[in-house]
């Protein structure tokens, strides 16, 4: 029989502490286990003695600085409290088993939901914490309850909180993939409304092109919004529905849509988050995450304070992390051969350790592929990513292995990844992020997404103290992001430490090396990253003289919070049926607001407020947004096309004006090859269009984008002389290695040249080209006018030509440069009107 030892305490009753140190020194801990470090010991003090009343927390720290004890001893504390039951959310099952072994290995009382579903009587009881994914937490068909029956949390620490966040994001979106048959229906409902968006954009989406992206007009989601239901109901069992549609069933009318060649996203303006009462009831929320966060969904997601956000529990004392060299190769050489060979040699090498490289899609990742690195799918990621971990190569050398578009939730420490290699600026993966990303570019909002999920990919293969890896960064738009002064401040401090070393690299490999051939580049590029490798002594003490250095340019916007802010409450207003009051408070964005799409983006948001109330003064100011921001929705009454007019001899003095728009040289260079570059057969429509508008706007013609504007009519349009034009058709995301120009693209070039004919008259002059890699017309197709071929030989000659011109410049002041100096580097350079046609075009070819 066991004794009682209790009965024999001199107290009546056994003491838990609540001090989580105390804690901690009172478990039993296994023999891998040791004393809390100095970070956790800094954390769980100012926790406990400053922060453990607060309802909502977010605590910031490197990777490697052990989050998941303190996120463990936070809510020991609080069982030991009677502030029970306690939940620590993982964003997924593999996580969940890792949580659970530290807790083991700490002597921390856990537990976990078994097959039947049940909540485990420790958990109820509050005498161990509950360790369960994110989506077992956040579905429409919780166990947790959404309702007023719903299970009572004292405590919830979300780990990884980024993660968790695209999951929560996720419970609230129906995606429905194109071989669906809700799919199918809502197209078919809502076809007469998209086409009245731009037929040509209709017509590619239609066609099995998977960037092309459309938003359903919120007016006709509004009043087709029963019919949506009634689709989706009939449906609802199905796996891309079920587990949204109770949340989402009763505000249908109150969502937003997109549509894309190969999928539909339904998700809500404001993220009712209250529909989870477990989770908004909960006494404490604590988010737990590294130095990147989504500050974005904190507060519009979760409705977290501002002040919560700026504020999060830090350790002041940790300075930084691991150690990674940054090699960014285009920095020496941006031509797109040299970064081919690049990747093609680092595919071919058999490492004695771990390498990764993060590409944004699976075409992205066909240059490491095809030349032998491994491409590793989302099925087959834990499996592969474990054995990483646990593989010393003693038995051979691996090949590069290569994942796309996942950036979180990959931890590789130590020799699972000594080399990552950043490729590309990511992709949003849901639609909603995409389009907002292609209408206002340049918002903060969506930059800082960007730079967080860059930062992110950044953190695979750093996990601790002691732990080092070389990260080579490719891919001109992700260099320019990261290197950009307007973009490379919202980054995290240590990052932009990072870059500058980086900087510093190439700039000593350029003091003190010259080369011959880019395969020199790549052989002095290696032997750097194998001082970081091979543990070169200077280059530790210079990596750490600098991360010591003073502190970056990380700074608190409170602006962008503030706006934030606005925007949530504003959204929740309007989803309360506080139209008014909604009105007033987006109206408060827009009088602040200084750049032209960002006030049109919050004129939308208005005009959809306003058609609740008065569809009239709604219409009026869906005209304004869209005036000031093409790229937004047309309104149903079409806006008046006026034609663009090209005043002779004023074409050198747009050159100059063009010129004086930029600080310095180096500004404009930088700028114009991002144009150059985007110009490229295989980028994506929207940018390549633009791309096309910037070339022409900086040859000094006057130019637009009809389709973009109004919806109709070509890509491109340049007005190049008096009553004289060039009409653009691009197709830059058609393989190069198609055959012909296919039956409809043709018919969509015919379109257009009838539609300028309408808008202009039979008898302007006009040059009408289409940009496609193939001179070849199909047999069953045929063009009604002239029309010629632009394809990749004669663009890079353009590209090349421009470059040269752009190079030109550079001799000249922007005071001294004249008409007459323009007008003859422009001849110098065959950048006359009249050599376009000749020289940078062909004449198709009728299979």
């Amino acid at each position: 029989m066991a004794i009682n030892f209790s009965k024999h305490l001199k107290s009546e009753k056994i003491s838990y502490p609540s001090d989580p140190i105390e804690i901690y020194n009172s478990l039993d801990w296994s023999t891998l286990a040791g004393p809390l470090r100095p970070t956790q010991l800094n954390i769980l003090q100012t926790w406990y003695s400053q922060k453990i009343r607060e309802k909502d927390l977010i605590i910031k720290l490197p990777t490697g600085s052990g989050k998941t004890l303190i996120g463990l001893l936070i809510l020991k504390s609080k069982l030991n409290s009677n502030e029970g039951p306690c939940i620590y959310i993982c964003p997924n099952s593999y996580l969940v088993n890792q949580v659970k072994s530290e807790a083991e290995k700490f002597g921390i009382e856990t537990c976990i939901f078994q097959e039947n579903n049940k909540f485990p009587i420790e958990f109820t009881e509050g005498k161990a914490i509950l360790i369960t994914t994110a989506q077992k937490f956040f579905n429409g068909k919780t166990v947790f309850g959404m309702s007023a029956r719903h299970t009572g949390i004292g405590s919830i620490v979300l780990d990884d909180s980024h993660s968790v966040i695209d999951v929560i994001s996720n419970a609230f979106t129906i995606s429905l993939s194109k071989d669906t048959q809700p799919y199918i229906e809502l197209l078919k409902l809502f076809t007469p409304d998209l086409k009245k968006q731009g037929e040509g954009t209709f017509l590619d989406l239609t066609s099995n092109d998977y960037n092309t992206l459309m938003e359903i007009p919120y007016w006709s989601w509004s009043e087709k919004s029963s019919e949506v239901l009634e689709i989706l109901r009939e449906y609802k069992e199905s796996n891309e529905i079920k587990y949204s549609w109770p949340l989402l069933k009763d505000i249908i009318s109150k969502c937003k849509a997109f549509i894309s060649g190969n999928r539909i996203e339904i998700s809500p303006y404001y993220i009712p988050i209250e529909k989870f009462p477990a989770f908004q009831n909960a006494k404490n929320r604590i988010l737990m995450s590294a130095t990147t966060q989504n500050d974005t969904f904190f507060i519009q997601g979760l409705g977290f304070k501002k002040d919560t956000i700026i504020n999060p529990l830090i350790d002041t004392s940790v300075s930084w992390l691991g150690e990674k060299m940054f090699i960014i190769p285009e920095l020496i050489n941006g031509d797109n051969i040299f970064i081919d060979e690049f990747r093609s040699h680092f595919s071919k090498i058999d490492y004695p350790f771990g390498t990764l490289a993060i590409v944004p899609s699976n075409k992205k990742a066909l240059a490491y592929t095809n030349n032998g690195a491994n491409l590793v799918n989302q099925n087959q990621l834990s499996e592969h990513v474990a054995l990483l971990k646990k593989h010393n190569y003693a038995d051979g050398r691996k090949k590069l292995t290569v994942i796309s578009n996942k950036y979180d939730g990959i931890d590789l420490p130590d020799s699972a990844c000594r080399i990552l290699i950043l490729d590309s600026l990511p992709y949003f993966e849901n639609l909603s992020d995409s389009y907002e990303e292609r209408v206002r570019p340049s918002s903060d909002i969506i930059q800082k997404k960007l730079a967080q999920k860059i930062e992110q990919g950044l953190g695979r293969s750093i996990r601790g103290e002691k732990d080092y890896s070389a990260v080579i960064l490719l891919g001109y738009e992700l260099i320019d992001f990261i290197t950009n002064p307007n973009t490379k401040k919202l980054f995290s401090e240590d990052t932009q430490k990072q870059i500058k070393i980086g900087n510093s690299i190439i700039q000593m490999t350029a003091e003190e090396t010259s080369f011959d051939s880019n395969l020199e580049i790549i052989k002095h590029l290696i032997s750097v990253i194998n001082q970081c490798l091979n543990r070169d002594e200077g280059w530790k003490e210079y990596y750490k003289e600098h991360m010591d250095s003073s502190k970056g340019n990380s700074e608190k916007d409170n602006q962008y919070f503030d706006i934030l802010e606005s925007e949530y409450k504003a959204e929740k207003l309007f989803y309360q049926g506080n139209i008014g009051p909604a009105i007033t408070e987006v109206q408060k964005i827009i009088d602040q607001t200084q750049n032209n799409l960002e006030k049109g983006w919050y004129l939308q948001a208005k005009a959809r407020y306003e058609a609740e109330q008065d569809k009239l003064q709604s219409l009026k100011t869906q005209k304004a947004a869209q005036k000031l921001n093409q790229n937004l929705l047309l309104p149903e009454i079409n806006v008046e096309y006026n034609k663009l007019e090209n005043i002779e001899g004023n074409r050198t003095q747009r050159i100059i004006d063009f010129l004086k728009s930029y600080k310095n040289y180096d500004h404009f260079r930088i700028d114009i090859n991002k144009i150059l570059k985007e110009a490229s057969f295989g980028q994506r429509s929207d940018k390549f269009e633009n791309a096309i508008d910037m070339i022409g706007k900086f040859l000094g013609y006057v130019t637009e984008r009809p389709d973009t504007k109004i919806k109709k009519g070509p890509d491109n349009l340049w007005a190049v002389r008096n009553n004289e034009y060039f009409l653009f058709e691009c197709k830059s995301e058609v393989l190069e290695s198609r055959n012909s120009i296919h039956k409809d693209e043709a018919g969509q070039m015919n379109n257009h040249c009838g539609w300028f004919d309408t808008a202009y008259g039979v008898d302007t002059s006009v040059k009408r080209f289409i940009i496609v890699p193939t001179k070849n017309l199909a047999h069953e197709a045929d063009f009604t006018h002239s029309v010629r071929v632009i394809r990749n030989n004669r663009l890079n000659q353009l590209k090349y030509k421009i470059n040269k011109f752009v190079e030109s410049l550079k001799e000249y002041s922007i005071t001294e440069l004249n008409s007459n100096i323009i007008s003859t580097l422009l001849a110098t350079h065959n950048l006359q009107t009249d050599d376009f046609e000749k020289m940078y075009s062909e004449e198709y070819k009728h299979l």
